[in-house]
Formats: C-alpha cells, structure tokens, sequence
C-alpha cells in the first residue's frame, strides 16, 4: 500500500470520500510544489505542458496528451466542486472563476506548502512570485 501523500489527502478533502481517479491531479500539485518551492522557479515562468504533465505522465505510466485532459477536467471539477469557504480556505479570497485550470494546481500547491490560501500568502510574502532559479 502506498503512503498517502499531503496532495493526495488535500485532494480527498475537496472531493466527496472515496472519490477514484484523482492521482493525476495530486501529482500536477505535488510537481507545481516542487518547482515553486524546492526549485524556486517563478510561477509565471512554469508551463504546465512542459514542466509537469510530461513529469506526471512518466510517474503515471500514461500519456502526456492524456494527462493534461484529465488533470485539467479534474482542476475543473475540483474548483466547481469547491463552496464559498473552502474557496476561501485553499485561495486565500472569494473569486468568481479562475483563469485556467492550472490555477487550481497553484492554489492548491501553495495550501499543501504553507496551510494558507494563495493570497494570504501572497500578502506576507509576495516574493514568492518570483524564482530564485539561473539568477
């Protein structure tokens, strides 16, 4: 059996309990995590399609195309599925939409790291937004 990871358990926090198939989603927010804040790439600078769908895909055994319609519908279905106070809670402020799905892998990563909502991390610290990597 495989030990539960802190993106897996926030992720069955979000979805309704015993909810199959969201591996590709936690993955997304645990490789986002790790090159925000282990690799300290600016946010801006990481491309989803580059950066991690290919690395979820070989860590999944799946194909890369497949991956990013699955971790994007999930994305999707996780921010619809989400009410005023979880919003709140893992964004860190009431929004209305988001962008693109990747937004969610980023909410998602910075609440895995800090237990905070993105902007109220942003607030304390808005230097997060930008890497320390090839300075």
């Amino acid at each position: 059996m495989t030990k539960m990871t802190k993106e897996d358990a926030l992720i069955r926090e979000i979805f309704e309990p015993g909810r199959k198939g969201t591996q590709a989603l936690a993955s997304a927010v645990r490789e986002a995590g790790k090159l925000l804040f282990e690799e300290r790439v600016a946010m801006d600078d990481i491309l989803v399609t580059k950066d991690i769908y290919p690395v979820v895909a070989r860590q999944l055994g799946k194909d890369s195309r497949n991956i990013a319609r699955q971790v994007e519908r999930l994305a999707n279905q996780c921010w619809d599925g989400m009410d005023e106070e979880q919003k709140k809670r893992y964004i860190g402020k009431e929004l209305k939409d988001i962008r693109a799905p990747k937004d969610v892998i980023f909410y998602l990563a910075f609440y895995v790291r800090f237990r905070q909502g993105f902007y109220r991390v942003l607030e304390k610290e808005p230097g997060l937004l930008f890497g320390k990597r090839d300075s």
